[in-house]
């Protein structure tokens, strides 16, 4: 079967390769459609290696000990699932738990015809494409940085950063009631643009052409959602008003890991920041859930499909184009 690999200087390779068997707790799955996430472009490392985390396919077969799923049945896959025996688990702190189960530990993943998984990380699914069900992976992460923005009605939220997690946070925030909501990102970036526009946003802030201190938003912004890098927390901190919760998940790496604000400022302005990192996953069903009642528009959000041998492409596309929301390969 063929698999991708990465290596360290980004180039991509296709390998003919063979599964180990299955072990007991354990599923072999064909893969349907694998998203391209934005750590996938800048997957990293030492070494060659496999990659692509967010799944959808089919039950091949089945560990020894796997009883609670069927063969042929349609699957999305948790990229981290709590064990549901460790302390925490068992003290109804799923989020913290001490032995997370993950296809990363089997080093089999997405961007390959077929692969392994713990039994554990499957969540059976009917009525949407694998394209958009492969969509689940990342709404799961949008709705945890969500959960962490504690939006109410009377919340006017700024969502930095309109990749497909941020559009999707843009959209929930809309649905959780809040009373305005912005984006902000390059106005370049056409297809989000007028995604984040039709998902519900009540205005663009491209901060290229406006820095955020600098824009009017008409009414003091109290929830910012930082789906962008770190450098950007500083204008995150400047525009929140007092009290604001600010929460964030963007990830810098190549050096890019670390900004620097004015703490005094940060102090007396009395603000809040949450990291959101949804490993182990938490939200799978209610991510299922949302695409198939339309609560995202899963369609909208994926904009081009690439077969596994245009995985090269597919990167670039997702990396570059501007009308690219979601890309998703489909082996």
């Amino acid at each position: 079967m063929k698999a991708a690999f990465k290596s360290p200087d980004g180039k991509v390779t296709l390998k003919d390769i063979k599964l180990r068997p299955v072990g007991p707790d354990e599923i072999r799955v064909k893969v349907e459609a694998c998203g391209v996430c934005g750590t996938d472009l800048y997957h990293g490392g030492n070494k060659e290696a496999q990659f692509g985390h967010e799944i959808a396919g089919e039950v091949l077969e089945l560990g020894a000990a796997v009883s609670w799923l069927k063969l042929g049945e349609k699957v999305v896959l948790d990229s981290a699932t709590p064990c549901g025996r460790c302390a925490n688990c068992r003290d109804a702190k799923q989020e913290l738990c001490s032995n997370i189960q993950s296809f990363f530990f089997l080093n089999s993943f997405g961007f390959a015809e077929e692969m392994l998984a713990p039994a554990v990380c499957a969540i059976p699914y009917f009525g949407l494409s694998p394209a958009v069900a492969s969509v689940q992976e990342p709404l799961g992460v949008a709705i945890d940085i969500l959960r962490l923005s504690d939006i109410t009605v009377n919340s006017n939220v700024l969502v930095m950063g309109q990749g497909p997690i941020g559009l999707m946070a843009t959209a929930l925030a809309r649905k959780a009631g809040a009373r305005r909501v912005f984006a902000s990102d390059f106005k370049s970036r056409t297809a989000r643009h007028s995604l984040a526009m039709k998902l519900g946003a009540d205005a663009w802030v491209d901060p290229s052409a406006t820095p955020l201190d600098k824009f009017d938003f008409g009414c003091p912004v109290d929830r910012i959602i930082v789906t962008s890098p770190p450098v950007t927390l500083p204008s995150a901190f400047a525009v929140a008003a007092k009290g604001s919760i600010v929460s964030f998940l963007g990830i810098g790496g190549a050096g890019k890991e670390t900004c620097a604000f004015n703490a005094d400022a940060f102090h007396f302005k009395k603000l809040q920041l949450r990291a959101s990192f949804a490993s182990p996953a938490l939200f799978g069903p209610t991510a299922l859930r949302y695409l198939k009642e339309g609560v995202i528009d899963g369609e909208a959000l994926v904009t081009h499909r690439f077969k596994l041998d245009d995985l090269a492409e597919a990167l670039r596309v997702a990396a570059q184009e501007p009308a690219a929301a979601k890309v998703v390969v489909i082996p």
